[in-house]
């Protein structure tokens, strides 16, 4: 899986053209210390990729005027972990598959304030029902098992952490504002990039069709509402560039027992001002790796990532030199 990282750097680095998503999710694979008291994570990956159907935004942002562009795409979002135990049968996975639109607007001062909704299907690809292991998910012998949960009643430590079936569908509206600092070159050295998201879990796909929803029982554990908050610096410092991040996230309605906050404290290096970069996290609070939200623990973790918004030279085409790099 490292090799795979390093290949799609290297890949992308040599071309012309990257697709541009000012609100996305980067890779990572990481190790890192700190668990919840029942499972031992050794290794954790999220290979994140995002298919584009159609993106102007990188024209948008290159005209001399105020300016918008818009981007169709598909992203799909799984993401693995391997524990320290045997791994018959294969632990829970998470995956999210999304359609995404996002419009962008390029301000006077080249500034970027982008709108965006995904919507979409969250599971974990399991057909167990979740608080036991004899039953399946929506059998009456499962269902059952809720009628027996109170406020007071330690959801995590019932947990069927192998097979429990995680579904749900889901739809994320956020806005993202961009400050930029420009070289002489016209490529950003310098942005603070700010971003709200409110997201709510709903039964239909994409709003309409009755697929991939959840149970009423478990919603009821887990809440409809969510809402982030996130900072991120980024900055040039000679041949490098770095980033520094928070996130903190807040659900609501989901049961006593599971913490509602989550904070993600993130620091990047990319030692040759590429996509590569090596990352270190420290989070709290909250997992958020499918019915693992039931567990709440400290973890710092360290690994590789890559950027799918390298900075890039932002100036009217025409001015540009055909030798200008664009990242």
């Amino acid at each position: 899986m490292l090799s795979c990282f390093i290949g799609l750097a290297q890949k992308d680095s040599s071309s012309g053209f990257k697709e541009y998503y000012p609100i996305s999710v980067r890779p990572e694979l990481s190790v890192g210390v700190g668990n919840n008291q029942y499972e031992q994570i050794l290794l954790e990956a999220k290979p994140v990729v995002y298919y584009g159907i159609y993106n102007n935004l990188r024209a948008a942002l290159n005209k001399d005027t105020i300016s918008n562009g818009d981007a169709i795409y598909l992203s799909f979002q799984p993401e693995f972990r391997i524990y320290d135990e045997e791994s018959k049968p294969v632990k829970t996975p998470s995956y999210k598959l999304l359609v995404g639109w996002q419009k962008i607007f390029k301000t006077n001062a080249d500034n970027f304030l982008t709108a965006g909704i995904e919507s979409g299907h969250y599971s974990n690809g399991q057909a167990g029902s979740a608080f036991s292991t004899e039953f399946d998910d929506n059998s009456p012998e499962s269902r059952a098992l809720y009628d027996s949960f109170t406020d007071d009643t330690d959801l995590a430590a019932l947990l069927n952490r192998r097979t429990g079936n995680f579904s749900t569908n889901l739809t994320r509206f956020s806005i993202n504002y961009r400050l930029n600092t420009f070289n002489e070159d016209n490529i950003p050295q310098r942005i603070h990039s700010i971003t709200a998201t409110y997201q709510l879990y709903h039964n239909k796909f994409l709003g309409v069709a009755e697929f991939g929803g959840y149970n009423p029982e478990d919603i009821d554990i887990y809440g409809r509402h969510r809402i982030e908050l996130g900072y991120e610096f980024t900055e040039h410092y000679k041949s490098m560039r770095y980033t520094l991040s928070e996130q903190l996230v807040y659900h609501f309605g989901s049961h006593p027992s599971s913490s509602p906050v989550r904070s993600e404290s993130k620091a990047i290096i990319y030692p040759w001002d590429s996509d590569l970069g090596f990352v270190a996290q420290l989070s709290f609070g909250r997992d958020d790796y499918n019915y693992r939200f039931l567990d709440s623990y400290t973890r710092f973790s360290v690994g590789i990532t890559w950027d799918w918004f390298t900075p890039f030279v932002v100036k009217p085409i025409k001015q540009q030199l055909p030798n200008t790099p664009n990242q």
